[in-house]
């Protein structure tokens, strides 16, 4: 019977614990901070957003012995390299090429490394969304995107040959709702950095309150120690 009634005694300071921190100011905080997270997320991904990825493979290396060669307008390259370009349309609303800012101000385009001999490049059809017009063009040493629409999910590939392992390619430009296009973090990435942000801000926010909550108790208990001396 004794331990029966701790184990109940135990279980109502759990549960009054529980019913004070739900009804603190730091909850509310929490959930105020939820809430404005999920709602800034949802105005996001609203709008189109941009973003790129490349990858870079070895097309043909003089260290493997091949048995082909590589010729590219008669020319033959015992080492190349491709880096496949692929532009997507990660947001809610689509995005017309109408609205993308034309060549002479800040068209989308891929930024091409100067220092980097270029052998050839294409608009990927096997890389490309095939229910959208897609066409690049060359200016000023940089190949300008440009499209009819691109939807929510739809993609634009484009695949460069080239003749450094180190280049760096990039896609810039701007368009209506959209004023900068950056690179696309990885899955991982993303669940990584999520993970660990809300994992410290909750551990800082509980922490404060428990800590709150013991100066409190120690607070009353000093009060009572004096007035029952």
């Amino acid at each position: 019977m004794p331990l029966f009634k701790h184990n109940n005694t135990d279980l109502k300071k759990t549960i009054t614990a529980l019913w004070n921190f739900l009804t603190s100011k730091t909850c509310a905080f929490l959930l105020a901070v939820s809430a404005i997270v999920i709602g800034w997320y949802q105005f996001y991904i609203s709008r189109p957003i941009l973003k790129y990825e490349t990858e870079t493979v070895s097309f043909i290396s003089s260290k493997n012995d091949n048995q082909f060669e590589v010729r590219v307008k008669g020319r033959k390259y015992d080492d190349l390299y491709m880096t496949n370009i692929i532009l997507q349309n990660k947001g809610a609303g689509a995005l017309s090429g109408a609205d993308v800012s034309q060549i002479g101000h800040n068209p989308i385009r891929v930024v091409m490394p100067r220092d980097t001999p270029i052998v050839h490049y294409v608009l990927d059809k096997t890389m490309t969304t095939s229910d959208l017009t897609a066409h690049i063009t060359p200016n000023n040493g940089d190949l300008v995107i440009s499209f009819d629409f691109l939807n929510p999910d739809y993609q634009i590939g484009v695949s460069i040959l080239h003749q450094d392992p180190q280049a760096e390619f990039s896609i810039a430009g701007s368009a209506l709702n959209v004023s900068q296009i950056t690179r696309e973090w990885s899955d991982k990435e993303v669940k990584y950095w999520a993970f660990w942000f809300m994992g410290i801000l909750y551990f800082i926010l509980i922490a404060a309150y428990l800590y709150n909550h013991w100066q409190k108790r120690k607070s009353f208990k000093d009060n009572t120690s004096h007035k029952n001396p």
